[in-house]
C-alpha cells in the first residue's frame, strides 16, 4: 500500500509541484471600477420594505419576487399579473424575457401547476429560462403565486 502511495505521489504530484500553483484569481491587478451591487427601483417610489426590488451585479439582475392575488380568474390570472410585473420591471431597466436565466415560481397549491404553467409558458415562446416551481404554505398579501427571477443583461 505504502508503495502504491509513493508512486502516485511521484507520478501525480511532481508534475503539480514543476508546474508551480498559481492562486492569483483571474485580472488580480484589474482595478474594481464600481460597486459589487447597485440596488434598482425601477418605479421610482420611496422603498418601504427591508428589501430592493432588483439588485444588480456585474451583468445579472436578481428579481424580488413579484406576486400575483387571486381573482376572478383564478391562479391563471395571478400568474398573469406576477408575470406582467416581471416583464415591467425588466422594460425598466432596457431588458426582455429573453434576458431571464433563471426563475423561481411559488404557488399556495401545487394543484395549481397545469394553470400556472399554461400562463408561464407564454411569456417564452423562444428558449425559457431555467426554472424551478414549488408549494409554499402562505405567500404575503394573500397572493397565490410569486415569481423571482434572475436576467443576464449587458
Amino acid at each position: 500500500m505504502r508503495r502504491a502511495l509513493s508512486f502516485a505521489v511521484l507520478a501525480f504530484g511532481i508534475p503539480f509541484l514543476a508546474g508551480g500553483c498559481d492562486t492569483a484569481p483571474p485580472n488580480a491587478d484589474a482595478q474594481q471600477t464600481g460597486p459589487l451591487k447597485e440596488a434598482i427601483n425601477p418605479s421610482g417610489q420611496p422603498i418601504t420594505t427591508p428589501f430592493s426590488p432588483m439588485v444588480r451585479s456585474g451583468n445579472l439582475v436578481f428579481m424580488s419576487g413579484v406576486i400575483g392575488r387571486p381573482g376572478d380568474g383564478g391562479v391563471a390570472e395571478a400568474t398573469r399579473q406576477a408575470m406582467d410585473g416581471v416583464q415591467s420591471r425588466l422594460e425598466a431597466i432596457d431588458a426582455t424575457m429573453d434576458d431571464l436565466v433563471k426563475c423561481t415560481v411559488f404557488m399556495v397549491d401545487m394543484d395549481d401547476y397545469g394553470a400556472m404553467n399554461e400562463v408561464y409558458a407564454g411569456y417564452f415562446p423562444g428558449d425559457p429560462p431555467a426554472r424551478s416551481a414549488l408549494a409554499v404554505r402562505a405567500l404575503p398579501a394573500q397572493a397565490t403565486v410569486e415569481v423571482e427571477c434572475i436576467a443576464a443583461v449587458p
